[in-house]
């Protein structure tokens, strides 16, 4: 029985240490002490009821809580891991957890608007202004200002001939690609204002605005993912993320679930303490 309950206390300190975003002392003593707890069982403790995220997102025998904060183009983005873990075979632990990623989701105007092209040929400028969660995509609103000028001899933007402002709606997913949450663009549609607008459409300029934030939106967003740095002392836990994505959080609100599994034999259990101890969340007799 005694060596059963240290079994568990291990793989709770184990899945504390390999959860993502885990990276100063303080924070990792911090997330030690946000720790929800064993359910024993039960999928629907007190301590782990949060606001609109079903629990049976999360289901293990055992349920723990991480909050961080990570940076994202150098704004603090704060987010929040709701974990559930049990054996998936005597090696392997089955990890099940929900992020709470309605920070994100608030300073995300903050964090999309600016240029998305400033090339001698066309400059665009877009401005997020709202972003909201269906179902397992993510709705974008905003707008997109394009500039299309003539290059100069230094290959710098010249006279400008065209300009127009076109309201912009996407549709963005994620998915799992090793540690991080990819988001990738789906479909965008826009709304030219006024009269220059509809020369712009009469010209094809419109499709070009689209296909300009279809590219360099993609390719922010790629160069861009979610990715909670994982400590150095905890690489040796290799875990797995093998499906997730995007998850709506009560009307509107923006989450994710992912499901994967770690490595967490003795040989890994121990080399994991060991870093654990270095980061001073733990403690040993010499």
């Amino acid at each position: 029985m005694a060596s059963s309950r240290l079994n568990k206390g291990l793989l709770i300190c184990v899945f504390l240490a390999m959860l993502p975003g885990c990276g100063s002392k303080a924070q990792d003593q911090d997330a030690a002490s946000e720790t929800t707890g064993q359910s024993n069982g039960s999928n629907s403790p007190a301590s782990t009821v949060t606001t609109g995220i079903d629990p049976a997102n999360y289901a293990g025998r055992f349920q723990i809580k991480l909050t961080k904060e990570v940076p994202l183009r150098d704004i603090p983005v704060p987010f929040t891991v709701y974990s559930g873990l049990e054996e998936a075979s005597p090696t392997r632990l089955q990890i099940r957890a929900f992020m709470d990623l309605r920070g994100l989701q608030e300073k995300a105007p903050q964090i999309l608007t600016g240029p998305l092209e400033e090339s001698c040929k066309r400059q665009i400028y877009l401005e997020v202004r709202d972003v909201t969660a269906i179902g397992d995509t993510v709705k974008v609103e905003g707008s997109a200002r394009a500039q299309f000028t003539r290059c100069n001899r230094r290959e710098e933007a010249g006279i400008r001939y065209f300009g127009a402002t076109v309201d912009a709606v996407a549709v963005a997913k994620a998915e799992v690609k090793g540690q991080c949450l990819t988001f990738s663009i789906e479909n965008v549609d826009l709304n030219p204002r006024g009269f220059i607008g509809a020369v712009s459409n009469l010209f094809g300029l419109t499709n070009r605005i689209n296909e300009a934030v279809l590219e360099k939106g993609g390719e922010f967003l790629a160069a861009n993912p979610v990715c909670p740095p994982l400590p150095e002392e905890f690489a040796v836990l290799d875990p797995i993320y093998e499906s997730g994505g995007t998850r709506e959080i009560a009307p509107g609100g923006m989450g994710a679930a992912v499901v994967g599994s770690a490595d967490v034999s003795a040989e890994t259990i121990v080399k994991v303490l060991a870093g654990l101890k270095a980061l001073g969340v733990l403690e040993f007799a010499e």
